[in-house]
């Protein structure tokens, strides 16, 4: 939530990983601003807007890293979803929302609603 406000996901927009040390490109993700610029014009004409970003946790809880609150979450208005894998199978997933000081994540509530 924010604010009262509740984000509704409609479309997914999959984006290549663009985190550039190639030592730590399986563990680590980034988005590149033109991503998040291109996926805003797309969908704009239908009155979408990006709400949030997702990315897995290979074998690590769905809880947001380090990493991911100092490189991943640049607006405490969008909503951050962690996806724990294990096995190579999504075992969990979790949403989380920026506070405003950027100091930590809140969990939010997730759920699915059937159309």
């Amino acid at each position: 939530m924010d604010g009262g406000r509740t984000r509704v996901v409609e479309v997914t927009w999959p984006v290549e990983n663009t985190f550039e040390d190639e030592g730590e490109h399986h563990h680590r993700m980034a988005i590149s601003p033109l991503d998040y610029a291109r996926a805003e014009r797309t969908h704009a004409s239908r009155g979408l807007g990006v709400v949030g970003n997702y990315h897995s946790h290979p074998d690590h809880p769905a809880v947001p890293s380090r990493f991911d609150l100092e490189h991943l979450a640049p607006w405490p208005t969008m909503s951050y979803i962690v996806v724990s894998v294990s096995e190579g199978k999504a075992a969990d997933v979790r949403s989380w929302e920026l506070e405003p000081d950027r100091s930590r994540f809140n969990e939010e509530e997730l759920t699915k609603e059937s159309q």
